[in-house]
């Protein structure tokens, strides 16, 4: 979780892979909405907005987030880009969810819809039938409710998998100093192939369970970890410049920390 100011954030712009969406550096994770009162959203959102942030990620299932974020981009939309996410794996659940984010969102199209937490080849798989989420996506593509499709997933191995089928333009994935499975291969895939990559947990570091393969937090990277001190800095700023720093080194187009006050 990241505060608003003007220090330390890098908001050039960057192409995501074949999209050819210029998105920020820095773009707005929006989990942290739901704990805000919509007037603290507004100022956050607004305060984003004023940096240049144009980037703006959420999900259906990430409680009122998507209703808060629909009322703080209201006068924005046209110079925002709006990525959501659908939980569902089958083409009629996600569907209704695809309808009720548009509507919570107060647009009438989404720039990018995701298969959200697609982390086993099996879940994949049942995501990609024909009567799975990505008919949804598809459908929704062909009629302008949507532009672009993405995928989301803590298991990198899955997302080279999908971006091998060409049916996914971005994906989304957890990348910090300390969780670097993604440089081992899928950074430089998805780059061969043009494919935009987007970072979710910058500053949380996630342990992977052999077994499941799914990411249990460990603590967070502003922790007061002596090792941390050590490696990114004693004080927050240093440590947030630092982890972005190595972040946006990489071929990537853009982080999506979560946000939830302003400073100053």
């Amino acid at each position: 979780m990241l505060v608003l100011n003007n220090a330390g954030v890098n908001l050039q712009k960057r192409k995501l892979g074949r999209t050819n969406l210029e998105v920020s550096a820095i773009g707005f994770g929006a989990m942290w909405l739901p704990e805000l009162k919509i007037e603290e959203c507004l100022r956050v959102v607004g305060r984003a907005i004023e940096l240049g942030i144009n980037y703006f990620d959420t999900a259906r299932n990430y409680g009122d987030s998507e209703e808060k974020l629909g009322l703080a981009l209201k006068e924005s939309r046209d110079k925002c880009i709006i990525a959501s996410k659908t939980g569902s794996r089958t083409k009629e659940k996600s569907l209704e969810q695809l309808k009720k984010s548009l509507k919570a969102l107060k647009t009438d199209r989404l720039d990018i819809l995701q298969l959200h937490g697609i982390d086993d080849p099996e879940t994949l798989k049942k995501a990609m039938s024909k009567v799975g989420a990505l008919e949804t996506c598809k459908k929704a593509r062909s009629e302008g409710l949507i532009e672009f499709i993405g995928i989301s997933s803590h298991r990198p191995n899955v997302l080279v998998e999908a971006i091998k089928t060409d049916e996914f333009d971005m994906v989304l994935v957890p990348l910090n100093v300390v969780t670097r499975q993604p440089m081992e291969e899928l950074l430089s895939f998805a780059k061969e192939h043009n494919i935009g990559v987007a970072v979710m947990k910058p500053l949380a570091m996630k342990v992977a369970n052999l077994f499941t393969w799914r990411y249990n937090p460990s603590f967070s990277l502003l922790s007061d970890e002596p090792e941390l001190a050590t490696f990114l800095g004693t004080d927050t700023a240093s440590r947030v410049h630092s982890a972005l720093k190595f972040i946006l080194a990489q071929a990537v187009s853009t982080i999506v920390p979560g946000f939830k006050s302003v400073k100053g």
